[in-house]
């Protein structure tokens, strides 16, 4: 059917031969011109104007989101509903008016925006999309149907804005407005999906935010001076604030609401300032615009319009979680939820109402910051917070017991668990007390120093043993941790006193997995500070102490420590026996990290021997798990720079012991000083101009001789790195994936192969890979 002509009121197309005078699209469309004429006003669309909007003027610029409205833009060009889903003041509104207004010359004849806000009671729904669509209730028709017999024959684009509290009756009206009228698209923002068949949902979080030390403006640093200016035009971010900005807008969590009401203190309190209050925020961010919504006047005002949606045991739940700092999973929410509700559910309800956030991985929750504090206000104000507190810590305590309990033995998930939880744990650590408190501590610094931080985990276990002696288990673990972090910082004197210490708390105990773990660490000192005839004894008495346990873990350990000191007093092949037993039993255990230590080991022990294809083939396999343990990167690839050395290839040796000796500064990590003696041999001085890498380069040059051997001259004149990148050609890489070997931009790599093309006189890639392959040119 062809549209031949418009509605006089409204401008929508219509269809069949075009009356005399004029044509409506409907009786409301009729009604309101006859009520324009006889109040002598003109109507509101004039007959040139293209199409009729609601959307009000915005009185400030909309900054960043240029990913999100592309996308937006595209799904409202392709489907008739999406909802945009977020939490507290992410900017849904906002981003839903600035996509509307771009895309309704060439998607609609008329534009609605919808306002929910102040409609509390969803029977008034029709009227307030009514209000909105300029018609009015009709005697003998219900208002829905003049609502459809308005848009049936329109080109409308509505957005419906705040659908939260009104989420059953916004679904049934918009899928019967889906359903009756074809040429309608719905554009809702909500905290809550629709739910509805035909939905397309796009989620808003927060804006990027910055890394604080890193230069890069995101997009809520931009907000934030954007609007700083809106107050004081001559405001400009300079290098001392950039940081506090960068801390600011990612404790904001890039909230564009809260980075509003933050910038509008410039005027009266500087950067620094406004960061420092920010444990307060509910009482600072409160300057919204008296003529804004409520829930976008302050930031407890925009978390209170979402709380009082939940129901009462959503947010019980709610106000529990508040006692998790970062990342928590479902189990260990289980031990704060005191209530008979199916947490689970409970967890994907808060998620899809945008309260709870998903974590770094499936079955990871986290509150974002706002979110937490504020749901800790309510924890407290309902007198439930000593009992959360007591049952987090409990769960953490039986979480961490295995750290005192079997200290060489810790299954690996309990390792990964509180890793996993370390950013509660500490907050956890600073209100308890006692052994409770020395126990956490420890399982924290293991799984800190884990992570290649030493000096951390040595500072941590400082800081609780410096409240008072007790003798206890928990203290002779604590203690024992501290000894061996700073043997391993080089400082023996105090490392040995404080492993004796140890030791001694064990014995009176007559804790044996104690007694063996304070054994161990006082042998490594000792070795350290070169008394090896008694590390070897004290580590023969580890052994045979801890084979009786049934111990898995506990005895590879042993295995391997005897091992190492067996090679240092020359008995190598009773050492490679001893190291590849160990190695064996921690594949048996699923302890990643231990299983690196004793590989590295059981590698230095057969270069030792000269068997290199078994040693290299050792020490690649610690670097290919390198990145998530990086503590025993550096030994491995020392270990491929003795086998460079001795292999011939001094040079390329000494470029990897530059890049270990990088990496062990980077994390602290200085290592046993006969193995540093017996890398220092293969050092050249020729080597030290080279770039320095990053460590995923660095094991990338280990594992793959990632740049040219220097001991190898190329051949034809070219120059090593020349001659490498013409392999790298030979072996099919794509020029990104040259870049990303080399560690350089495509468009390096782009010229650098323009210049070889020229020098070798050949014309395309296929004739490099002809010349590497030896093909005759001539």
């Amino acid at each position: 059917m062809r549209l031949t002509h418009r509605c006089a009121e409204c401008l929508t197309l219509l269809s069949g031969e075009p009356e005399s005078g004029r044509t409506y699209c409907s009786n409301a469309c009729r009604q309101r011109a006859y009520r324009r004429r006889m109040a002598g006003t003109p109507s509101k669309v004039s007959p040139q104007a293209k199409v009729l909007s609601n959307l009000p003027a915005q009185r400030d610029s909309f900054v960043g989101r240029e990913r999100e409205l592309g996308k937006l833009a595209a799904l409202v060009r392709q489907h008739r509903l999406v909802t945009l889903s977020g939490g507290v003041g992410a900017g849904k509104t906002r981003l839903a008016l600035a996509v509307a207004s771009r895309v309704q010359r060439d998607l609609a004849d008329r534009v609605l925006l919808v306002e929910l806000e102040s409609t509390a009671d969803a029977r008034f729904l029709p009227q307030t999309f009514a209000a909105a669509l300029g018609v009015i209730e009709r005697p003998d028709e219900p208002l829905r149907e003049t609502i459809i017999a308005t848009l049936r024959h329109m080109r409308a684009l509505i957005v419906l804005d705040n659908c939260e509290h009104l989420l059953d009756a916004c679904a049934e009206l918009v899928e019967d407005l889906l359903r009756r009228c074809p040429d309608v698209v719905v554009l809702a923002t909500s905290r809550e999906a629709l739910r509805l068949r035909e939905e397309v949902t796009l989620r808003v979080d927060g804006l990027d935010v910055p890394d604080p030390a890193s230069s890069r403006r995101t997009d809520a640093v931009r907000l934030f001076v954007d609007r700083a200016r809106e107050r004081v035009p001559e405001f400009r971010l300079t290098t001392a604030d950039a940081a506090a900005v960068a801390v600011l807008c990612a404790r904001l969590d890039g909230s564009p609401l809260a980075i509003e009401l933050a910038a509008r203190w410039i005027p009266v309190l500087p950067v620094t300032e406004i960061c420092a209050r920010l444990d307060e925020r509910f009482d600072l961010l409160t300057m919204g615009g008296r003529t804004k919504p409520l829930r976008q006047r302050s930031l407890r005002e925009a978390i209170d319009w979402s709380y009082w949606l939940l129901v009462p045991e959503e947010r019980r739940v709610l106000r529990s979680l508040s006692v998790f700092v970062g990342e928590f999973d479902l189990e260990v929410a289980r031990a704060v939820y005191t209530g008979s509700g199916d947490l689970g559910e409970i967890l994907e309800n808060l998620h899809a109402k945008s309260l709870v956030s998903m974590g770094s991985a499936p079955g990871r929750f986290r509150l974002l910051e706002s979110i937490r504090l504020y749901a800790a206000s309510r924890l407290e104000a309902a007198g439930e917070l000593p009992s959360a507190k007591e049952a987090l810590t409990r769960s953490f305590v039986d979480l961490a017991s295995p750290f005192v309990q079997a200290p060489l033995a810790v299954p690996n998930e309990v390792h990964q668990k509180v890793l996993a939880h370390r950013d509660a744990l500490r907050i956890v650590i600073t209100w308890t007390s006692g052994d409770r408190r020395l126990l956490l501590s420890t399982a924290l610094a293991v799984c800190t120093a884990r992570m290649g931080f030493l000096a951390d985990a040595r500072k941590l276990l400082s800081e609780v043993l410096d409240d008072g002696v007790r003798r206890t288990a928990a203290h002779c673990a604590a203690l024992d941790r501290l000894a061996w972090y700073t043997g391993f910082l080089l400082e023996h004197d105090a490392a040995l006193r404080m492993a004796l210490d140890a030791l001694e708390i064990a014995s009176v105990l007559a804790d044996t997995p104690l007694i063996t773990t304070c054994l161990t660490t006082l042998a490594c000192i000792e070795q350290m500070s070169g008394k090896l005839e008694l590390a070897a004894a004290r580590r023969d008495v580890c052994l045979q102490l801890v084979r009786p346990l049934n111990q898995p873990a506990a005895t590879a350990h042993c295995l391997v420590h005897l091992a190492w000191s067996v090679h240092l007093l020359g008995d190598d092949n009773r050492a490679a026996a001893l190291a590849g037993e160990g190695v064996a039993l921690c594949r048996t255990v699923d302890s990643p990290s231990r299983l690196g230590e004793a590989l590295n080991v059981l590698g230095g022990i057969l270069v030792e021997l000269r068997r290199f294809d078994e040693a290299e083939a050792v020490f690649r396999e610690v670097l290919h798990a390198g990145s998530a343990y990086p503590h025993n990167v550096p030994s491995a690839i020392e270990g491929l720079a003795l086998i460079a050395a001795g292999r011939g290839k001094p040079a390329r040796g000494s470029r990897l012991v530059a890049i270990a000796g990088a990496i062990r500064e980077e994390i602290g990590l200085f290592g046993d000083p006969y193995w540093k003696r017996r890398v220092a041999v293969v050092v050249r001085d020729a080597e030290s101009e080279a770039a320095p890498l990053t460590r995923a380069q660095a094991i990338a040059f280990a594992l793959e001789d990632g740049r040219p051997d220097p001991d190898e001259a190329p051949p034809r004149g070219l120059d090593g790195l020349e001659y490498h990148l013409a392999t790298l050609v030979a072996a099919g890489l794509t020029n990104p994936q040259i870049a990303d070997r080399l560690g350089v931009s495509t468009r390096a790599v782009s010229t650098r192969l323009h210049a070889l093309r020229h020098k070798l006189g050949v014309s395309s890639r296929q004739d490099i890979v002809r010349w590497v392959n030896g093909a005759d040119f001539d």
